[in-house]
C-alpha cells in the first residue's frame, strides 16, 4: 500500500494493491474517494459546500450499491407527481464527481445523490432544512453488489481479492462501518432538520408504505393512486425492464472516466466487463448467499459485531445469518 501526500490543501493519493492492479483513492480528512473524482477533492468539496441550493433540491445520501438509484427515481416521481422515469439524466452522477457547469444549469427539480459525507453537503442546503434522505442497506449484500458492479466498470478482480479490499475498508467510498457511524452522528447532531433515512431492505419489503413515507417527508402533494402508480413503476423487476430499454448516463460516463485513466479502448472496456449498460442489477435481498464462503460470512460477521454499538439505529444483524 502506497500513500502519498498531495501537493496542496492536505489531500493524499492512496494506491491500493489488487490482484496484479493498483486501485487508486483520492483521501481527504480520512475520506476517501475514487480516483475519478475531479482535480483535487479538497478543492471541489469546498466548492459544493458553498454552492447555491433552490428550495426544491433534493439530496439523496448513501454509501454505494445502497439502493441510491431506486430510490431516487421514487423521488423524481413524487416531485412531478407522474410515475414517469427519469429520462435525459445529465446528473445521474454522484454529486462529488460532477462539475459545478453542469450543477448550476440543472433545471429544477434537482434530484442530487452522492457517497461523500453528510458534512460536505452544501451549507445552504443545511441553513435552510432542506429535505436529505440517507439510504442503507446490509453490508454483505453491499459488498456483493459492488463487486459485481467493479467488475462491470473497472478491471476485473477475483471476488477473493475484492472482499479483502472490501474488508479493509478500501473500497472506493471506504469504509461502510465508518459511512453508518457518520450518518448515525448526523442523527445524534441534527435537531432542526432531521434527514429521512430508509432501508434497502424495509423498501423491498414494503415498498408503497415507504413511498408514502417518502411523499410524507418530502411535503408533496399525492393520492392514494398517485402512490400506487409509482409503487408498480418502481416495483423492481418492472424498474429494471423499462430502463434496460436505455443506457444508463452514470454507466457510460463511469466507463469513459475509467477509460481515460487506463488508456484503453471503449471495446476493451466493455468486452472485458460484459458490456452492461445498466446500473440495476438483481435487487434482490440476501443475494450475499451466493458468493460468501463460510470463513467470510465468519469474518464479517465478528467485525460486524465489533463495529456495532448495542441499540445502533442502523443495526442488520437479522439479515447477516443464513436461514
Amino acid at each position: 500500500m502506497y500513500q502519498a501526500a498531495y501537493p496542496h490543501h492536505k489531500m493524499e493519493i492512496l494506491n491500493i494493491p489488487i490482484g496484479e492492479r493498483i486501485l487508486e483513492h483520492k483521501v481527504f480528512e480520512g475520506s476517501k474517494f475514487p480516483d475519478i473524482c475531479p482535480g483535487n477533492v479538497s478543492d471541489h468539496l469546498e466548492k459544493i459546500r458553498n454552492m447555491e441550493c433552490r428550495h426544491d433540491d433534493v439530496f439523496i445520501m448513501s454509501y454505494p450499491r445502497s439502493g441510491t438509484h431506486w430510490l431516487r427515481e421514487i423521488v423524481a416521481m413524487l416531485m412531478k407527481g407522474k410515475a414517469e422515469y427519469i429520462v435525459n439524466d445529465n446528473i445521474d452522477f454522484p454529486l462529488e464527481l460532477l462539475d459545478m457547469h453542469t450543477i448550476e444549469n440543472e433545471a429544477s427539480p434537482r434530484i442530487f445523490y452522492s457517497h461523500m459525507p453528510f458534512r460536505y453537503l452544501p451549507r445552504d442546503h443545511l441553513a435552510r432544512n432542506g429535505k436529505v434522505i440517507g439510504c442503507f442497506r446490509n453490508p454483505k449484500d453491499v459488498m456483493t453488489s459492488a463487486f459485481h458492479f467493479f467488475n462491470n466498470v473497472s478491471f476485473e478482480v477475483e471476488w477473493d481479492i475484492y472482499f479483502n479490499v472490501l474488508l479493509e475498508g478500501n473500497g472506493p467510498y471506504g469504509c461502510w462501518f465508518a459511512w453508518r457511524d457518520q450518518w448515525e452522528k448526523t442523527l445524534d447532531q441534527q435537531t432542526e432538520m432531521q434527514p429521512l433515512t430508509l432501508t434497502y431492505e424495509d423498501t423491498s419489503r414494503n415498498l408503497e408504505g415507504q413511498v408514502r413515507r417518502i411523499a410524507e417527508y418530502l411535503g408533496v402533494t399525492y393520492t392514494d393512486n398517485l402512490i400506487a402508480d409509482i409503487t408498480y413503476a418502481c416495483e423492481f423487476n418492472n424498474m429494471k425492464s423499462a430502463k434496460s430499454q436505455t443506457k444508463s448516463n452514470m454507466m457510460k460516463r463511469i466507463k469513459d472516466a475509467v477509460q481515460d485513466l487506463e488508456n484503453t479502448s471503449s471495446e476493451d472496456i466493455n468486452k472485458n466487463r460484459g458490456g452492461h449498460n445498466t446500473i440495476i442489477r438483481k435487487g434482490t435481498v440476501g443475494d450475499w448467499k451466493t458468493l460468501f464462503t463460510m470463513e467470510q460470512r465468519q469474518k464479517l460477521n465478528t467485525l460486524y459485531k465489533n463495529r456495532t454499538t448495542p441499540g445502533s439505529r442502523l443495526d442488520f444483524k437479522d439479515y447477516l445469518e443464513d436461514d
